[in-house]
C-alpha cells in the first residue's frame, strides 16, 4: 500500500546528489526532452511511488558526514525507462547516461557507473514486489485491470547458465574441493604479495568466494533433486535419479525443453493477464520445466495480491490437472481450456469432451462445456493476449535471464512486467490518471 504520507515529505532531511537538469548545455537541458515525451511519464509515474523503504536505508542526512547517495527515485527511473527501451544490461545503461538525451534528463547528468546500477536492479526484490502489487491496485482503481477473464500462460526464458556446466554429484564435489584450495591460497597470496592492488585483491576473492557457494548449493541442488524424483519417479524427459546434474554456475536452473525442440538450462516464466487491457496482473518465476499443477498456485496468488478472484480463466491444454480445475471451478472461476490430447482423440474419432467415469462433477461440467461452439469462440481469445506478451517481452530484448538464482530471476521479472504495463499505458495515455490518483487529486 501506498503510504497516506507523501513520497517527497519521507525524503526529507537527505541529502542526495543533486540532479543538473540546466548544466553545461546552453539551453536548459529540461527544454530538449518534449513535454510529451515518454521519459517524463515514467518520471511522473515514478515520483509517485512510494520510496520510503529504501529512504529509511540511507545513512547519509543533512547536518551529518558522509557522501551524498544517488537518489534511489532517479535509480527506479532509469531502469524502468532502460527496460521499456529493452536495454538490460548496466554498463550499457551507464553509457546511455552519459550521451542519450532521455537518460541525460532522468539521471541529471549524476553518471552513475555500472556497479551502482547493477546493485540497484538486482537488490531490491521486496521494494519491487511491493511497488508491482501498488500498481496493479491501482490500475484496478481506475479499472483498466477487472479480473472479470484472465489468461495464464508460461514462457521458458533461458538461465545464465550453459549445458556445460551441469554435473553430477561427484564433479561437483570435486570442483567445490577445487574451489576451497584456491580461496586459500588467494588468502596466502594476499598475506604475501604486496604489489597486488587492494582492489583486484578484494574482487578475486570475491569470485573465489561466490564460486565456492555456488558450487555448495549445486551439491545441495543435486541432492535435493536426487530425492525428489526417487520418491516421485522420473517424467519421461528426464535423466534416471542417480544421474541428477545442477549447474555450477546457477544451481536453480534446470535443463527445459525450450519452444525450438531442444533443451536449454532456462526458467519457467508464468504470467497472469487480463484480457480487457491486456496487462499483466501478476507474475511468478518457477524452476518446473512442466506448467501441470501451476494452475491453482497461479490465481491464488492473485488472490493474495488483489483481494479477489478473477471470474474466467483462459488458460491452455498444458495446465490440465484434475485437481487444479475441480478446485478453480468450485472457488467460482469458469474455466476454458481444452482436454488433454483434444487433437490426437478427434483425430482417432473419440470425443474429448464426454465425462469421464472418474471425473469429479465440477470436472465433467467443463470437459462438456469445452465441446460447445461458444466456449471454443471464448476461448480463442487467449492466444493474443497471453502470447502477445511474450512475444513483446522478447521483441524488447527479454531472451535471457541477467542474473542468476531463482530469487534473482524473480527480480527480472518484476522489472519486465512493470516495464510492459507501463509500455501499454503510455502507448494508450493512462499514465496521467494514474500520476492523478497517487497523489489524490
Amino acid at each position: 500500500m501506498i503510504s497516506s504520507e507523501s513520497p517527497r515529505d519521507a525524503a526529507d532531511g537527505i541529502r542526495f546528489r543533486r540532479l543538473k537538469r540546466d548544466l553545461p548545455l546552453r539551453l536548459p537541458l529540461d527544454r530538449l526532452v518534449p513535454l510529451d515525451h515518454p521519459v517524463r511519464h515514467v518520471e511522473a509515474l515514478v515520483a509517485s511511488l512510494d520510496f520510503t523503504d529504501l529512504f529509511d536505508r540511507i545513512r547519509a542526512r543533512e547536518g551529518q558526514p558522509g557522501r551524498p547517495p544517488f537518489d534511489p527515485r532517479m535509480l527506479f527511473a532509469l531502469w524502468l525507462y532502460a527496460c521499456i527501451e529493452g536495454v538490460g544490461s548496466a554498463r550499457e545503461l551507464a553509457k546511455l547516461c552519459r550521451r542519450d538525451l532521455p537518460f541525460l534528463w532522468l539521471s541529471g547528468q549524476t553518471k552513475p557507473n555500472y556497479h551502482t546500477l547493477s546493485d540497484f536492479y538486482s537488490d531490491n526484490e521486496a521494494f519491487l514486489q511491493t511497488a508491482f502489487t501498488d500498481h496493479i491496485e491501482a490500475l484496478l482503481e481506475h479499472r483498466l485491470v477487472t479480473l472479470k477473464e484472465v489468461t495464464l500462460d508460461g514462457r521458458k526464458i533461458a538461465a545464465n547458465a550453459s549445458k556445460e556446466s551441469f554435473h553430477r554429484a561427484p564433479t561437483l564435489n570435486r570442483h567445490r574441493q577445487e574451489a576451497e584450495e584456491h580461496l586459500a591460497k588467494l588468502a596466502e597470496q594476499r598475506a604475501s604479495a604486496k604489489e597486488q592492488t587492494r582492489r583486484r585483491e578484494v574482487a578475486q576473492q570475491r569470485a573465489a568466494r561466490e564460486r565456492q557457494e555456488r558450487l555448495a548449493q549445486a551439491v545441495a541442488t543435486v541432492q535435493k533433486r536426487h530425492q525428489e524424483r526417487a520418491a516421485r519417479g522420473s517424467r519421461k524427459d528426464e535423466a534416471p535419479p542417480d544421474q541428477t546434474r545442477a549447474s555450477e554456475t546457477d544451481p536453480d536452473a534446470r535443463k527445459m525443453k525450450m519452444s525450438h525442440g531442444g533443451y536449454t538450462p532456462a526458467y519457467n516464466t508464468q504470467t497472469v493477464t487480463d484480457t480487457e487491457n491486456g496487462l499483466i496482473v501478476t507474475i511468478r518465476v518457477t524452476d518446473d520445466g512442466s506448467d501441470s499443477g501451476l494452475l491453482r498456485p497461479m490465481l491464488e496468488q492473485v488472490a493474495d495480491e488483489t483481494g479477489r478472484l478473477p471470474e474466467r480463466g483462459l488458460v491452455d491444454g498444458g495446465y490440465v490437472n484434475q485437481e487444479d480445475i475441480e478446485w478453480a471451478e468450485t472457488a467460482g472461476i469458469t474455466m476454458y481450456m481444452p482436454p488433454k490430447n483434444e487433437k490426437a482423440d478427434l483425430k482417432k474419432g473419440k470425443d474429448p469432451y464426454a465425462p469421464k467415469r472418474w471425473d469429479p462433477a465440477k470436472v465433467a461440467a467443463w470437459r462438456q462445456r469445452m465441446g460447445t461452439d461458444e466456449a471454443k469462440t471464448i476461448y480463442r481469445r487467449r492466444a493474443p493476449v497471453a502470447e502477445g506478451v511474450h512475444a513483446q517481452q522478447a521483441n524488447h530484448g527479454w531472451r535471457r535471464h541477467r542474473l542468476r538464482g531463482l530469487v534473482k530471476a524473480q527480480v527480472e521479472a518484476y522489472w519486465q512486467a512493470l516495464a510492459y504495463n507501463i509500455r501499454v499505458l503510455i502507448a494508450r495515455n493512462h499514465i496521467p490518471r494514474l500520476v492523478l490518483r497517487a497523489a489524490g487529486a
